[in-house]
């Protein structure tokens, strides 16, 4: 059976793909995203000017498994500003928020402590 030249390049498109989703499903095979399961407070937060390009960093009144300590958003997250300033209004007016994080990406600002990075926030009153 003769191959073309196409078909042979689809067959090698189509395996580079398969590896490529292999390697990301087996990356992503450990992260897990938590929530403490209800609405918190948020009991402190803390900006850090140097570490990270400025990571922001925050806890809450109850935690979540892997994230004892609280919750983190890298500077360069897409979203940095807006998580901040959801994180900021609720302290500041005492207001519950719903917070889910991934509880394999600790920040590595804290050795000794459980951060997880934050992937939402939502505020209620």
């Amino acid at each position: 059976m003769i191959k073309s030249k196409s078909s042979q390049g689809t067959c090698k498109s189509t395996a580079v793909l398969v590896a490529c989703a292999c390697c990301l499903v087996s990356t992503y095979a450990n992260s897990k995203v938590v929530s403490p399961g209800a609405s918190v407070t948020i009991t402190q937060s803390y900006t850090y000017t140097t570490y990270g390009g400025g990571d922001f960093v925050f806890s809450t009144s109850v935690g979540a498994p892997g994230c004892g300590s609280g919750w983190y958003i890298k500077a360069t997250d897409p979203g940095y500003r807006s998580a901040v300033a959801a994180v900021l209004t609720a302290q500041a007016g005492g207001n519950f928020v719903q917070v889910y994080g991934d509880n394999a990406d600790l920040w590595s600002g804290s050795p000794s402590g459980q951060f997880c990075r934050l992937q939402t926030i939502g505020v209620s009153t």
